[in-house]
């Protein structure tokens, strides 16, 4: 018999692999085969944002954050933590559209700038997965 799973678990699943889609879109932006132009890349940077911050909204009001809060308790500091981290990748995402307004060219630098962001964004997501597997896993295993 199949295990019902927790509200919201297959609608986040969803936002995580398109928000995995543009890292990797913009990743190859970045990398030094790329043909993508100063106006591709400012496209690709402005809807990567657009993206975040849609997923981390989704996952912060009524998302899996609540889920995980509701189910383990002794999980609310990692929760905050993480809520943390998103205001901050937000922010450094959004200097850094800042700077490719501005910017005549993407140099190596930005470039480089833009992939410790998405390696900052990848360790992140794999803390929240191993967080909600940590909560709902405990949850189910109680349920055997």
């Amino acid at each position: 018999m199949k295990k019902p799973q927790p509200p919201n678990i297959a609608v986040l699943g969803r936002a995580h692999r398109a928000l995995l889609e543009d890292l990797r879109t913009l990743e190859e932006d970045v990398g030094p085969e790329s043909a993508a132009n100063l106006a591709e890349f400012r496209t690709r940077l402005g809807a990567t944002y657009t993206h975040v911050c849609e997923h981390f909204r989704f996952e912060e009001q009524n998302g899996y954050m609540d889920e995980v809060m509701k189910r383990e308790p002794r999980l609310q500091r990692i929760v905050q933590v993480l809520g943390e981290e998103h205001r901050d990748l937000r922010q450094s995402l959004d200097a850094l559209c800042g700077d490719i307004r501005l910017a005549a060219s993407v140099d190596d630098a930005f470039r480089e700038k833009v992939r410790q962001w998405i390696q900052r964004v990848r360790h992140h997501e794999t803390r929240e997965n191993e967080l909600v597997q940590d909560a709902f896993n405990c949850d189910l295993a109680a349920e055997d």
